[in-house]
């Protein structure tokens, strides 16, 4: 099933720019990696609807970066 949907030029840019990143074979592969992954953050998110990206550094300890989903 074909669906379309209205895409402004900064999501357009965005887009490109991870299927450039990814390697992707196009926009609509990069969307679907996007809501597989908000799949997986969705079944992993904390009470508060947020979810913490953990980041190894050099130091003991990580960087986070908390995102809110909801």
């Amino acid at each position: 099933m074909a669906t379309s949907y209205n895409i402004d030029a900064k999501l357009d840019e965005t887009l490109e720019q991870l299927k450039l990143h990814l390697g992707a074979s196009s926009k609509a592969e990069v969307l679907r990696k996007a809501v597989a992954l908000l799949n997986v953050a969705t079944r992993h998110e904390n009470a508060d609807g947020s979810v913490t990206i953990l980041q190894q550094n050099s130091s003991d300890k990580p960087n986070e970066t908390k995102v809110i989903l909801r």
